[in-house]
């Protein structure tokens, strides 16, 4: 049985709200316990773009066909370009001492920075192929 287009994306548009909604919770909740940025709330934030650009990009890739590849390829390799800036950037910057973040804080950082990354540059690309 095949989904319809239209329940996919609705599926992903349920999953992105309450994803948004659990992302509020979390940060209100580090956030009232003293805690300014623990780490974790931004990968959940990561997830919640995630869920959303999945819900745009669920028509162009439910049918996996050569457009939707050259999406996903254009997507990754452009995608580690930026991750390499990223990173660039992070490591004068923790260097010197100008942003203050434990190794934890560290790579959730990056790996909220990946996930939007990379699922933004597959919804920027989709447009464009």
């Amino acid at each position: 049985m095949q989904m319809s287009s239209k329940a996919g994306r609705r599926t992903f548009l349920i999953v992105g709200i309450i994803s948004l909604i659990n992302s509020l919770i979390i940060s209100f909740a580090s956030l009232s316990v003293g805690e300014f940025f623990v780490g974790y709330e931004l990968v959940f934030l990561g997830t919640t773009v995630m869920t959303f650009c999945l819900a745009y990009l669920y028509p162009q890739f439910k049918e996996n066909d050569e457009r939707s590849k050259r999406i996903k390829e254009k997507g990754m390799f452009f995608s580690y370009f930026f991750i390499l800036g990223y990173m660039a950037i992070l490591m004068p910057l923790l260097q010197f001492e100008v942003v203050n973040l434990n190794g934890y804080q560290t790579v959730c950082l990056l790996t909220t920075l990946t996930i939007i990354t990379v699922f933004s540059s597959f919804v920027v690309l989709s447009k464009r192929y």
